[in-house]
């Protein structure tokens, strides 16, 4: 998993911490705290990919 990337995304898979998706664009949490945006060219599959790694979804968290 260390070394998992998604396409043109520059980050592995094991430095980001949680993501949202907000108007197309996912913003992610990385595990240094910084915050990146990402615009994939298939969301739903970026996502998918997000859930396979269990990357913490922000969005489906209760307030």
């Amino acid at each position: 998993m260390k070394n998992t990337f998604y396409p043109d995304l520059k980050y592995p898979v094991a430095e980001l911490s949680a993501y949202s998706l907000a108007t197309g664009k996912f913003v992610i949490s990385l595990k240094t705290d910084e915050i990146i945006q990402f615009e994939p060219n298939d969301a739903e599959t970026f996502k998918k990919w997000l859930q396979l790694y269990h990357v913490r979804n922000v969005d489906e968290e209760d307030l």
